[in-house]
């Protein structure tokens, strides 16, 4: 199932997309819905959808708006609009597809399983990736940039990170802080083979330094240096299934 988030101004164009997609297509799972750029941004780094249904002509700016807000698009984009002259612009943004209002279903579909190939492509592209970067044993330290070099730091040592913007923050079990200029999704690739997990849009932890569980909507976790980092509901079974 691809978790999904429909974003459009238009409430029946919304519901008509939402029933299309639950009704008649196989594999989508619709975690939620937004009527703007502005909502569909805030959706959009709190859900961490795989696909999203785009509208471009919206009250607040446009589709293209929206996502000239991420550094990087970790998303496949699907348009749906009632206007065709934004084809082209909407496939320089990488779009899967372009589909005009009213939607046929079987274009629909396509599009759909087209979003399913890709997805899967690039989760067995990044599986590869790893099995051919990390191969036993794994590294034990990180260099992290700085600007005379590298401090270079023990992995194990290393307690959660958290992003920001383009930065990234680490925070070692020695209290120390280190601000690095990378985002923290380059570091969520290379740290997850060392049981680190991304449990919130700006927080990757490092599972081994997991101290206690707190129940909640995703939960909250304390870690080993006192630290509180609230978990996104759409990562809470991934962690309850380290955590087991």
């Amino acid at each position: 199932m691809l978790k999904t988030i429909l974003i459009d101004d238009e409430s029946d164009a919304l519901e008509s997309l939402s029933v299309l997609l639950t009704e008649f297509v196989e594999g989508i799972d619709i975690i939620g819905t937004a009527t703007g750029v502005k909502t569909g941004y805030q959706l959009i780094k709190d859900k961490q959808p795989q696909l999203v249904f785009l509208d471009i002509n919206m009250k607040d700016g446009t589709g293209f708006d929206l996502l000239n807000q991420f550094e990087e698009i970790p998303f496949q984009v699907i348009f749906v609009t009632a206007y065709d002259q934004y084809a082209i612009k909407a496939f320089k943004y990488a779009a899967i597809d372009y589909l005009l209002k009213p939607i046929d279903l079987q274009e629909l579909r396509s599009s759909v399983a087209r979003a399913h190939k890709l997805i899967a492509q690039n989760a067995s592209n990044n599986y590869q990736f790893l099995k051919s970067v990390y191969k036993d044993p794994l590294p034990a330290k990180l260099a992290l940039p700085n600007l005379e070099g590298f401090d270079l730091v023990e992995i194990h040592e290393i307690i959660r990170c958290e992003g920001q913007n383009n930065y990234t923050t680490f925070f070692m079990e020695s209290g120390r802080k280190i601000m690095v200029s990378k985002t923290l999704k380059e570091y969520e690739t290379i740290l997850s083979p060392h049981g680190f997990l991304r449990v919130f849009q700006s927080h990757l932890i490092n599972t081994k330094h997991i101290k206690r569980y707190i129940k909640g909507r995703g939960g909250t976790l304390i870690m080993s240096d006192g630290a509180y980092v609230s978990v996104s509901r759409d990562k809470k079974e991934a962690l309850l299934k380290v955590l087991r």
